[in-house]
């Protein structure tokens, strides 16, 4: 991923009904560990990262770029949430220039089935449209991933197409800011 150019950042957190999205700080370096390394958290992202390796590798303040947000409830991160460019090396494309926007995320599997992805993604695609007005977002999963499949569709990503990689169905969907997430 690349960076978004003229947005600013940081913005002011991101307050919804029950989450607050924000830059990610040393506390979360714990709970970017569990998602790096949770097996059921990648079991469409290629598989975990071995634990040690991840404790080594990562800072202790977890990275901060444009685009990544720390998705909080409660005071305590549950998982991360990006909107960010996509390299212009990767195989599909929406933009014939190519860098469109993609959004992606990930949450501890104890933050499953509460809505909190929906939630999160609906916040971070109304920011977005928001920085950079009529620009599409991009949505990529494999299409044996149906809890990511039923998000794209409640957010409002539309198919542009599928195809093979990593040994799997991959799908590509475009959600435009015309269309506000549900």
């Amino acid at each position: 991923m690349t960076e978004l150019g003229s947005v600013a950042w940081p913005p002011a957190p991101i307050r919804t009904e029950r989450l607050v999205l924000r830059e990610p700080e040393s506390r979360d370096r714990a709970a970017f560990i569990e998602l790096f390394t949770s097996p059921e958290v990648n079991t469409y992202l290629g598989g975990p990262r071995p634990r040690d390796e991840c404790e080594r590798a990562l800072p202790e303040t977890p990275e901060r770029r444009p685009g990544r947000f720390v998705i909080e409830p409660d005071g305590a991160m549950i998982g991360t949430i990006e909107v960010n460019r996509r390299d212009a090396e990767r195989r599909s494309h929406v933009r014939p220039d190519a860098g469109e926007a993609e959004l992606g995320y990930l949450l501890l599997p104890a933050a499953w089935g509460h809505g909190y992805a929906a939630e999160a993604c609906a916040a971070a695609l109304g920011w977005f449209a928001g920085a950079l007005p009529g620009e599409p977002v991009v949505l990529c999963t494999q299409t044996a991933n149906v809890r990511s499949m039923r998000l794209a569709a409640k957010l409002g990503f539309t198919e542009v197409q599928r195809y093979e990689a990593w040994g799997a169905e991959q799908w590509m969907g475009v959600w435009s800011p015309v269309t506000p997430p549900v």
